[in-house]
C-alpha cells in the first residue's frame, strides 16, 4: 500500500482522449485509461462527522463510479471501480474536494479486485476497536445555517438547534466512535420525516450531519428563574432571556461545551454584581459581539483576528481596546486588551436579535476555579447564586468544554487556551510513541495530554487545580481521552513537584495500573513544547537551545526556577546553562502573592534599601511593611526564585500597579499594559550582563533597582515600563549569546511569560540581532496549559530510546 498522491505526469498525460461512446467504453488504443480498476482507500484524520462522506458520494458519482464509502474504527474507508482514467482522476481530486472541517491526515491506498457493482453508496458504520479516527472540534454556527435561520421562509427561522455537516456540536456531543447519531447525545431526539429525506440526501448539506433537527423533532428550550421555577418555552425563553439582559440581569446560558454567565458589558452595575457573585474582583472577563462590526468598534483588529473570529474555531480573541467602545472599564480592570468572540451558537444569535446592546460579558459558568457547569441540574443547583436566570435546553453536554482564547500580536496569532474549536485536533510527535502515554500537566491551567502513535491529543482546558471539582474534572478529562480513543496508557508522565495534585493523580493511576511513572521537570517540558510544535526537537545525535520563562516551577536543586536557559541532547539528557539571579521570597507563598514583597527584598539585595519609601509601591504597601521585608531579604532562610513571572510582577508592584495578584500574573499584565500605552524605549545602559556575579546569569536585583531609581527619580512611569521590558530583552539575548554551544543557532522560548506581546516580540528581535532564529509558541499554549503536551513529547521520545526518562547533566 502506498500514500494518495497525486499521479506523476507521463508522456501519455498530454494525449487526447477519445469520446467513450455510451455504453460501449471504447477507448484509446494507445492508452490504457479504459481499463477498469478498483482501489480502496483508508483514510484518517478529521474524517468523521464533518460530511466527508457526502463529499466522497458526490465526487465518486459525479465520475460515474461505483462502490461504498464507510465510517469504520480507522476513519473513513472507500472503495471505488471504473474506468482507470475516472478512478485515478477520483484518487486526484479528493483532497481539494474535502469540505470545511474536514482534514484528511493520510489516505493508504491498495488496488483490489473488481466486483462491477451498479451505484455507489454510503455503508452503515464498522464497529472495533479504535486507533486512530478522530471526531472533529465543535464548530461555530456557518454562514449558511445563519442564511436558513434568517429567512423567514425557511423552517428553522430562528430556530436556535439549526446545524449541518460544516458547523455545531461534534467533541462536546459525541459518547463513542464511530460518529453516529446513536452515539451521540442526539439519539434520544427522533427525526421527523422532513429532516429524515435532508439526513439521508447524499447531495443535501445536512446529509448524516449527526445533530441535524428543527423545530418539530429537536431539542427543547426553557427559561428558568434561580430557583428553578419554569418561565417561558421556546422563542419566548429567548426573548425572556433577552430582556432580562437588556434590564441589567445576570443570565446563564448553556452553550456548546457547558454553561456560560452572561450580562451587559456596557453596564457598570451588572458587572459589578456579577463580579461580587462569582467572586472574582479583577481577572479580566471575556465578551460576545453581536458581529464582527461590532468587534470592530470595541477593539483593534488585524485581518488575521478578523479570520479566526469568522472561522469554524470561533475563539475568544484578546486584542486592543478601543476608547470609543462602550464597554466598561471593570470587564478588563487595568489591562488594555479585551477578548471578544462573536455568537458561536444559534442561540447565541438569538440572543442578540433586536436587543438594545451589542456586547455581553459571556463567561464560564461557574464559581471561580471551578469547572464549567455541564447539565441542567448541575447549572440550577451551582449557579443559582449567580444566575438571575438559567436558559437551558434537552439536548445534554456530553463533554464540558470553556471557550479557547488566542492573542492577537505582530507575530500572528497565539492560542492562550486552548478548548472549544481546537480540542481533540491532535499535535505531532518527533518520534512514534512505543506505546501510549497520559501526561497529567502542573498545577496552574491543567490540562491532560494522550499520546499514541505519533500524534498528542491534548485536553481541553481544565484550570487551576485549587480545589476537588477542578481535580475531578483533570480525571474526567484525562480518562475521557482514554475512552475516546480506546486505550488505556500505562505510562503516566507528570511534574516533578511532589506537591501537585496531577502528580498524586499520576501516582494512583501509575499504581491501579502497574505501569510507570515519569517525573519530568517543569521548564524542560516547556522547551519540549515548543520545540516539538515546531517540529526540532532534538533526537538521536541532536541537540536543541530553549529559554523557559514563567512563574515558578520546581528545580531539581530544592528551589523554584522559571527563568532558565537550557540545553536538551538527544538520549534522554539535558543541562541547566543559566538563568535569572535568585531572589528571596519573603514570606514564601505569600510573596506569589503579593509581589511587592519580591521587589522590596530585590532593591535589599542590590543596596537600594532608602528608596523604598519614594516608590510609588509606597502607597499601596505601609512604609513599615516595606522596611519589615527588606530587613529580612538578606538573613538567608527563605525560599528563593528565578522566575521570570515573579520579575515582571515585581516590577508591576514596584510602579504601584498592583501590590497583590487577584489572578496569576495580575501585576505583570498591568505592567505590559502601561509599557505598552506609549512610545517603545530604549535599552537602559546602566544594566550590564557583565557586571552580574557568579555563574552565568541575567541580574534581576539591579534590573529592578534600575526600574526603582528611575522611577523615584520622576520619570514617566510609562517609559520606565517599557524600558524595563527593553532592557530585560538585550540582557536576555546578550546571555544566551554568551551560554549557547557554537552549534545551537535556533532558541525556543516557552512559558507563560511568552503570553506577554511585547516580551514575544522584544526577546524574538534581540535574539534575531544576536544571530539566533527564535521558535515561538504558536498552536500550543505557551503557559501551563502547554505542559502536558510537552510532558508527553519527553516521555515518548524517553520511551522510544529505551531510556527510564531524561537525565540532568551536571553543570
Amino acid at each position: 500500500m502506498d500514500q494518495l498522491d497525486p499521479p506523476k505526469q507521463t508522456e501519455s498525460s498530454d494525449k487526447p482522449v477519445l469520446t467513450r461512446l455510451a455504453g460501449a467504453g471504447m477507448v484509446d488504443p494507445m492508452t490504457d485509461r479504459g481499463r477498469r480498476k478498483r482501489i480502496r482507500l483508508r483514510c484518517r484524520g478529521a474524517v468523521q462527522g464533518v460530511g466527508f462522506r457526502p463529499a466522497v458520494h458526490r465526487l465518486a458519482t459525479g465520475l460515474g463510479l461505483s462502490g461504498w464509502v464507510l465510517n469504520g474504527p480507522d476513519g473513513v474507508t472507500i472503495e471505488v471501480e471504473g474506468l482507470d482514467s475516472d478512478v485515478e482522476a477520483f484518487a486526484r481530486r479528493l483532497p481539494s474536494s474535502l469540505p470545511p472541517l474536514a482534514r484528511l491526515d493520510s489516505a493508504e491506498r491498495e488496488e483490489v479486485p473488481c466486483l462491477s457493482e451498479v451505484g455507489f453508496t454510503v455503508r452503515p458504520s464498522e464497529l472495533g476497536p479504535r486507533r486512530r479516527a478522530l471526531v472533529p472540534a465543535d464548530a461555530a454556527l456557518c454562514a449558511e445555517c445563519r442564511a436558513d435561520m434568517e429567512d423567514p421562509g425557511n423552517r428553522r427561522h430562528r430556530y436556535p438547534f439549526t446545524t449541518c455537516t460544516n458547523c455545531g456540536p461534534r467533541f462536546s456531543l459525541v459518547h463513542s466512535l464511530p460518529y453516529d447519531r446513536e452515539r451521540t447525545s442526539m439519539a434520544c431526539f427522533p427525526l421527523c420525516p422532513e429532516c429524515l429525506r435532508e439526513y439521508e440526501e447524499p447531495l443535501d448539506r445536512r446529509f448524516h450531519a449527526e445533530p441535524v433537527c428543527c423545530p418539530a423533532c429537536g431539542p427543547r428550550l426553557l427559561l428558568r428563574d434561580a430557583h428553578g421555577w419554569l418561565e417561558a418555552e421556546g422563542h419566548a425563553a429567548v426573548d425572556g432571556a433577552r430582556y432580562a439582559l437588556a434590564a441589567g440581569a445576570i443570565v446563564a446560558v448553556k452553550g456548546l461545551g457547558g454553561f456560560q454567565l452572561g450580562c451587559r458589558a456596557d453596564s457598570e452595575e451588572a458587572v459589578a454584581r456579577l463580579r461580587e457573585r462569582k467572586r472574582r474582583p479583577a481577572k479580566p472577563f471575556a465578551l460576545m459581539v453581536r458581529d464582527l462590526d461590532a468587534a470592530r468598534r470595541t477593539v483593534f483588529l488585524s485581518s488575521e483576528d478578523e479570520a479566526l473570529l469568522r472561522s469554524p474555531r470561533a475563539p475568544v480573541v484578546l486584542a486592543p481596546h478601543k476608547a470609543t467602545s462602550a464597554v466598561v472599564a471593570a470587564v478588563a480592570p487595568g489591562l488594555s486588551d479585551l477578548g471578544v468572540m462573536l455568537p458561536t451558537t444559534p442561540l447565541h444569535v438569538e440572543l442578540f436579535r433586536g436587543a438594545p446592546f451589542e456586547s455581553l460579558v459571556m463567561t464560564s459558568g461557574n464559581h471561580s476555579e471551578e469547572p464549567i457547569c455541564r447539565t441542567n441540574r448541575e447549572a440550577l443547583d451551582r449557579l443559582k447564586s449567580l444566575a438571575d436566570h438559567v436558559l437551558l435546553h434537552d439536548r445534554d453536554v456530553v463533554r464540558r468544554v470553556d471557550d479557547s482564547v488566542v492573542r492577537s500580536g505582530p507575530d500572528g496569532p497565539a492560542v492562550v487556551r486552548r478548548a472549544r474549536g481546537y480540542v481533540p485536533d491532535p499535535i505531532g510527535l518527533p518520534v512514534e510513541s512505543p506505546e501510549p502515554v497520559l501526561a497529567l500537566g502542573g498545577y496552574l491551567q491543567a490540562t491532560s495530554c494522550l499520546a499514541v502513535g505519533g500524534e498528542a491529543f491534548l485536553s481541553q482546558h481544565v484550570g487551576d487545580l485549587d480545589g476537588d471539582p477542578a481535580r475531578s474534572f483533570l480525571e474526567e478529562a484525562a480518562l475521557g481521552l482514554e475512552a475516546f480513543l480506546e486505550v488505556e496508557a500505562r505510562v503516566i508522565a507528570v511534574d516533578q513537584h511532589p506537591d501537585y495534585p496531577s502528580a498524586w493523580l499520576g501516582e494512583r493511576l501509575a499504581a491501579s495500573r502497574g505501569g510507570r511513572l515519569i517525573r519530568l521537570q517543569h521548564h524542560l517540558a516547556h522547551a519540549a513544547a515548543v520545540l516539538a510544535e515546531h517540529e526540532r526537537f532534538p533526537h538521536g545525535e541532536g541537540s536543541a537551545l530553549a529559554i523557559s520563562l514563567d512563574g515558578t516551577g520546581h528545580g531539581p536543586d530544592g528551589t523554584s526556577w522559571g527563568g532558565e536557559w537550557l540545553f536538551l541532547r538527544g538520549r534522554g539528557t539535558w543541562r541547566r546553562l543559566a538563568h535569572l539571579e535568585a531572589i528571596p521570597l519573603v514570606g514564601g507563598e505569600k510573596a506569589v502573592e503579593e509581589p511587592w514583597r519580591v521587589a522590596a527584598a530585590a532593591l535589599a539585595m542590590a543596596g537600594q534599601k532608602a528608596i523604598l519609601s519614594k516608590l510609588p509601591m509606597a502607597t499601596l504597601v505601609s512604609e513599615r511593611d516595606l522596611d519589615s521585608v527588606a530587613g529580612l531579604a538578606p538573613q538567608g532562610s527563605w525560599p528563593v526564585a528565578t522566575g521570570a513571572g515573579r520579575l515582571f510582577e515585581a516590577a508591576g508592584a514596584l510602579l504601584g500597579l498592583c501590590a497583590r495578584n487577584t489572578w496569576e500574573g495580575e501585576a505583570a499584565a498591568r505592567l505590559e499594559t502601561l509599557a505598552a500605552s506609549g512610545p517603545e524605549a530604549a535599552p537602559w545602559p546602566e544594566v550590564g550582563l557583565e557586571e552580574a556575579p557568579g555563574a552565568p546569569g541575567l541580574p534581576s536585583a539591579r534590573l529592578l533597582a534600575a526600574a526603582a531609581l528611575r522611577a523615584a527619580s520622576g520619570e514617566d512611569l510609562q517609559a520606565v515600563a517599557s524600558g524595563f521590558h527593553a532592557t530585560f530583552c538585550r540582557l536576555a539575548a546578550r546571555l544566551t549569546r554568551a551560554v549557547a554551544p557554537a552549534e545551537c543557532r535556533t532558541v525556543a522560548l516557552g512559558g507563560g511569560c511568552l503570553v506577554n506581546r511585547l516580551l514575544r516580540a522584544g526577546l524574538g528581535a534581540a535574539l534575531e540581532r544576536e544571530g539566533f532564529a527564535p521558535l515561538l509558541p504558536r498552536a500550543v499554549p505557551a503557559g501551563d496549559g502547554g505542559l502536558a503536551y510537552g510532558q508527553a513529547v519527553l516521555a515518548a521520545v524517553a520511551l522510544a530510546d529505551g531510556l527510564d526518562g531524561w537525565l540532568l547533566e551536571d553543570a
